[in-house]
Formats: structure tokens, sequence, C-alpha cells
């Protein structure tokens, strides 16, 4: 995606809505949800695929395949190097989230850590010897509340969303299990394109498309592989993303998690050990939504003790994906602040 990507109009915006919610939507379910044709949902979204604008990606669920727990990392930089820094970080597999934000930090990033002696080497022999790293600040995910892949709140209808909510599945709890050679396989072909035809899976895999479709249904079901539309949120009329670190009295820490997680604009909210109490992504409309946001619901959150917030200037990657270039037009990200 490219700084001049050509804008959304309100059927393109429904149109990504719908995949959001459910990234293999046939284009019959879209265009139901839509309203309007099969050929118009396909046309439109084969052009925002081509262009870049959007990309449906495939990406596993670390904690149900059993691969480790995910770690934030909040990283100060040198002057002059935070673009540098934000790439020799994204390179790494392990990093499923990395943006950079104005505030305390220059970047922040989630980690999958398969233990706390691998944190420990991670840290102290590759993370902190990266060129330009300042310091860096970890706080240990102990629960998540929300991860969402959908938050283009408003774009559709609590109907129209349920529908296609129905049409995706649920997902069914189960213990950790790990994926098989083919399994992984399979994954990585969609981390690429996760709308990828059954026949086109079977084809690239050597196997039936029948097995195809069983094993893709099974990871899916189960929580293993979630899917991840990927769209700029201004495309979308979503103008402001940012980081928030809170402190909280623990006493009401639950409660004021489930209070986030209800709302639409978060799109994630975990349970820190480290820096903060609750760490919270949110995704709003602009900058006077961002200050209704902190003023009616932050301000008004149990057991607040302790409020900072980054705005996310590059998401560099997200779901394990490149989503775009840590290098600004205008030189380093101090220089555009």
């Amino acid at each position: 995606m490219t700084e001049h990507s050509p804008a959304l109009d309100p059927l393109d915006r429904q149109i990504v809505a719908a995949m959001q919610i459910h990234g293999r939507a046939t284009w019959q379910q879209i265009a139901r949800a839509v309203g309007t044709s099969d050929s118009t949902v396909a046309r439109r979204a084969q052009r925002m695929f081509a262009s870049g604008v959007v990309r449906v990606v495939a990406s596993t669920d670390p904690l149900r395949c059993g691969y480790g727990h995910p770690v934030m990392l909040q990283v100060k930089c040198q002057a002059g190097l935070v673009t540098q820094v934000a790439a020799e970080l994204a390179k790494r597999p392990d990093v499923r989230f990395l943006s950079l934000v104005t505030g305390s930090f220059d970047v922040v990033l989630e980690l999958i850590v398969p233990s706390q002696r691998q944190l420990a080497h991670i840290l102290f022999n590759e993370v902190e010897q990266v060129p330009g790293i300042s310091s860096t600040v970890t706080e240990s995910v102990i629960a998540h509340y929300k991860v969402a892949h959908v938050w283009s709140h408003g774009t559709l209808d609590d109907d129209t969303t349920a529908a296609l909510t129905h049409d995706r599945g649920e997902i069914v709890e189960h213990e950790p299990d790990s994926l098989d050679e083919r399994d992984e396989a399979l994954v990585a072909l969609l981390a690429e394109d996760a709308r990828l035809s059954f026949a086109s899976i079977a084809g690239r895999l050597n196997i039936s498309e029948s097995m195809a479709k069983r094993r893709l249904n099974a990871l899916v079901a189960d929580g293993r592989v979630r899917f991840t539309t990927i769209v700029r949120p201004e495309l979308l009329g979503y103008g402001v993303e940012v980081m928030c670190w809170l402190g909280m009295d623990l006493r009401h820490l639950d409660e004021a998690a489930r209070i986030l997680a209800a709302r639409p604009e978060v799109r994630y909210v975990a349970a820190t050990a480290g820096y903060s109490d609750l760490t919270c992504e949110v995704v709003l409309r602009d900058q006077p939504d961002l200050h209704r946001f902190i003023t009616q619901v932050l301000a008004n959150l149990p057991g607040l003790r302790r409020t900072e917030i980054g705005l996310e200037l590059a998401t560099i990657k997200r779901a394990y994906t490149h989503v775009e270039s840590p290098h600004l037009d205008n030189g380093d990200r101090k220089a555009a602040t």
C-alpha cells in the first residue's frame, strides 16, 4: 500500500467490512450483505486486491497452536535511527505486530516467544544488539480480552454483521494443538493470499480439493487459523490509531478490561505484567473522536490510575504481515513529530 492509495467509495468500504468479518466469504455472501450483484463485488474486490489497497491473509493463533506466548516490547531509539530499528525488528518472523508511535517510546511490537528462557536470549542477545536501540521495556501478556480483526464499526448494520458471522461459523474452544507439516504448508500459502480457492490450494499442495477444504475448515473451526483483512484505516474513514498503556487498581482490572473489550472502537485489549496493567489498541475516526474516547471512556474506567497514549504513526507489521515500509517520506519519525 502506498501513501497515494485510491480512495474507497461507500460500496468498497462495505465490501471490505464484510471481508473483515468473514475473510473467505464467497462473492455471493458478500453481495447479499452489501446489496449488489456477485459480479460487482468480485470486480471491485479484485481491483482493490490488485492495487494492494486490501489484502486478506491467514495467520496462526500462537496460543491455540502451542507456539508460545505474546510479549509486548516498547523500544526507545537513538535520534535519526527509528526507521532503521523498526525495519530490522520487523524482519523477525516472531514479530506479529510492529508500529512507530509517539510518546515515551518510538517503536512498539509484539513478539511470540516459546519460553521465558528463550525470551531472555532474544532480548539480551538479539533485540538489544540492534544498532540504534537506546532502551527497551518488556511486558508479558498474561491474558487476552480482545483481539479483533473487525474494527470498521458502523459500516454494516447489525443484522448484516450477524449473518456474515453466522456464515463464518463459531470457534470451538479446545486444548492447544500444534500444526502438522501439511497444515503448516497450507497456512504458509494462505499467509500470502487467504482467498485462494480450494482448487488452487489443492493444486499447489498436491492434495485433493476435499482434503484442502477439510483441513482448512478444521483449522478455522478450532481457532488455530484466523483471517485478517488488512487495509489502511483512513481508507475506511478512521484516521486515528492509538496504543493505550493503563495503570490500574488491580481490584478493578478485570472489570475495566471487559468494559474496554465491549467497545467497538477497541481492537485489542490485554492484561500485561510490567510497564502497564492493561494495554489496548483503539481505532478512531479523528482527533475529536480521540478526545471523546479519553474523556468519556477512559476517564470513567473503574480503578484507572495512570494513562499513557501513543499515536500509531505507521504500522509496519500486523498478523505477521508487512503492511507498509517503516521509512517515512520526509525523513525520520522524529522529524515528523
